[in-house]
Protein backbone atom coordinates (compact mmCIF):
# COMPACT_ATOMS: atom_id res chain seq x y z
CA UNK A 1 0.00 0.00 0.00
CA UNK A 2 1.03 3.47 -1.05
CA UNK A 3 0.31 4.88 2.53
CA UNK A 4 1.45 3.53 5.75
CA UNK A 5 -0.59 0.95 7.84
CA UNK A 6 -1.31 3.58 10.38
CA UNK A 7 -3.49 6.56 10.25
CA UNK A 8 -4.41 9.83 12.65
CA UNK A 9 -7.38 11.93 12.16
CA UNK A 10 -8.61 14.03 14.40
CA UNK A 11 -9.06 12.19 17.72
CA UNK A 12 -8.86 9.32 16.08
CA UNK A 13 -6.39 7.00 14.88
CA UNK A 14 -7.06 3.52 12.48
CA UNK A 15 -4.23 0.96 12.16
CA UNK A 16 -4.08 -2.49 9.77
CA UNK A 17 -3.03 -5.29 11.96
CA UNK A 18 -1.62 -8.40 9.46
CA UNK A 19 -3.79 -10.01 7.75
CA UNK A 20 -6.87 -8.50 7.95
CA UNK A 21 -8.14 -6.63 10.84
CA UNK A 22 -8.67 -2.56 10.84
CA UNK A 23 -8.43 -1.42 13.83
CA UNK A 24 -10.41 1.83 14.72
CA UNK A 25 -10.11 3.99 18.10
CA UNK A 26 -13.10 6.64 18.30
CA UNK A 27 -12.42 9.08 20.86
CA UNK A 28 -14.59 12.22 21.61
CA UNK A 29 -16.95 13.73 18.67
CA UNK A 30 -16.69 12.81 15.48
CA UNK A 31 -16.95 15.40 12.27
CA UNK A 32 -17.99 14.96 8.82
CA UNK A 33 -14.50 15.52 7.88
CA UNK A 34 -13.58 12.78 10.16
CA UNK A 35 -16.50 10.52 8.27
CA UNK A 36 -14.56 11.40 5.06
CA UNK A 37 -11.18 10.30 6.49
CA UNK A 38 -12.67 7.07 7.75
CA UNK A 39 -14.27 6.11 4.25
CA UNK A 40 -11.48 6.88 2.74
CA UNK A 41 -9.20 4.69 4.39
CA UNK A 42 -12.22 1.90 4.04
CA UNK A 43 -11.92 2.40 0.76
CA UNK A 44 -7.95 2.33 0.26
CA UNK A 45 -7.65 -0.97 2.87
CA UNK A 46 -10.56 -2.74 0.98
CA UNK A 47 -9.13 -1.89 -2.79
CA UNK A 48 -6.54 -4.19 -1.93
CA UNK A 49 -8.35 -6.92 0.52
CA UNK A 50 -11.17 -7.36 2.73
CA UNK A 51 -11.08 -6.99 5.93
CA UNK A 52 -12.91 -7.11 9.50
CA UNK A 53 -13.34 -3.90 11.11
CA UNK A 54 -12.72 -3.23 14.87
CA UNK A 55 -13.98 0.19 16.20
CA UNK A 56 -13.72 1.36 19.64
CA UNK A 57 -16.23 3.62 20.60
CA UNK A 58 -15.91 3.06 24.55
CA UNK A 59 -14.29 6.70 24.40
CA UNK A 60 -16.63 7.84 21.61
CA UNK A 61 -19.38 10.85 22.45
CA UNK A 62 -21.09 12.10 19.54
CA UNK A 63 -20.71 10.59 15.63
CA UNK A 64 -22.15 13.72 13.28
CA UNK A 65 -25.27 12.73 11.25
CA UNK A 66 -23.69 13.44 7.88
CA UNK A 67 -20.66 11.62 8.87
CA UNK A 68 -22.38 8.85 9.66
CA UNK A 69 -24.61 8.99 7.11
CA UNK A 70 -21.59 9.31 4.49
CA UNK A 71 -19.48 6.72 5.43
CA UNK A 72 -22.69 4.34 5.50
CA UNK A 73 -23.97 5.36 2.05
CA UNK A 74 -20.43 5.13 0.54
CA UNK A 75 -19.34 1.84 2.39
CA UNK A 76 -18.92 -1.05 0.13
CA UNK A 77 -19.89 -4.16 1.78
CA UNK A 78 -17.29 -6.16 -0.48
CA UNK A 79 -14.22 -4.16 0.88
CA UNK A 80 -15.50 -6.16 4.83
CA UNK A 81 -15.56 -9.47 6.55
CA UNK A 82 -17.65 -7.82 8.74
CA UNK A 83 -18.11 -4.69 11.69
CA UNK A 84 -16.85 -5.39 15.20
CA UNK A 85 -17.95 -2.33 17.76
CA UNK A 86 -16.28 -2.48 21.30
CA UNK A 87 -18.05 -0.68 24.15
CA UNK A 88 -21.02 0.78 21.96
CA UNK A 89 -23.81 1.87 24.13
CA UNK A 90 -27.05 1.58 23.75
CA UNK A 91 -27.45 4.76 21.33
CA UNK A 92 -24.98 3.48 19.26
CA UNK A 93 -26.40 -0.12 18.85
CA UNK A 94 -29.79 0.86 18.17
CA UNK A 95 -28.30 3.22 15.57
CA UNK A 96 -26.28 0.67 13.81
CA UNK A 97 -28.88 -2.10 14.19
CA UNK A 98 -31.24 0.41 12.32
CA UNK A 99 -29.10 1.79 9.53
CA UNK A 100 -28.76 -1.88 9.03
CA UNK A 101 -32.10 -2.69 8.55
CA UNK A 102 -32.81 0.54 6.39
CA UNK A 103 -30.34 -0.05 3.91
CA UNK A 104 -31.62 -3.97 3.55
CA UNK A 105 -35.54 -1.98 2.93
CA UNK A 106 -33.45 0.37 0.43
CA UNK A 107 -32.36 -3.21 -0.92
CA UNK A 108 -28.26 -1.89 0.04
CA UNK A 109 -26.22 -4.67 0.97
CA UNK A 110 -25.47 -5.52 4.74
CA UNK A 111 -22.58 -7.15 6.64
CA UNK A 112 -22.20 -8.93 9.65
CA UNK A 113 -21.87 -6.91 12.70
CA UNK A 114 -21.11 -7.64 16.24
CA UNK A 115 -21.20 -5.75 19.36
CA UNK A 116 -18.53 -7.19 22.22
CA UNK A 117 -17.08 -5.50 25.30
CA UNK A 118 -13.17 -6.13 25.17
CA UNK A 119 -10.34 -6.29 22.67
CA UNK A 120 -10.25 -9.99 23.57
CA UNK A 121 -14.16 -10.50 22.89
CA UNK A 122 -13.54 -8.97 19.42
CA UNK A 123 -10.33 -11.11 18.83
CA UNK A 124 -12.40 -14.37 19.67
CA UNK A 125 -14.77 -13.34 17.61
CA UNK A 126 -12.86 -13.09 14.54
CA UNK A 127 -10.93 -16.10 15.48
CA UNK A 128 -14.33 -17.73 14.98
CA UNK A 129 -15.68 -16.11 12.42
CA UNK A 130 -12.09 -17.23 10.18
CA UNK A 131 -12.57 -20.71 11.48
CA UNK A 132 -16.03 -20.89 9.81
CA UNK A 133 -14.22 -19.29 6.68
CA UNK A 134 -11.94 -21.91 6.54
CA UNK A 135 -14.51 -24.46 6.48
Amino acid sequence: MPRPHEWTFGTHQAWLESPDVLWMKIRGATTLEDGVAILEIYREVGSHQRFYLVTDLSEATTIDLKARDHVSWNSHTEWFHGAIYIGAGLVQRAVANSMSFFHSLTGKATLPQHFVSTENEARALIADERSLLDR
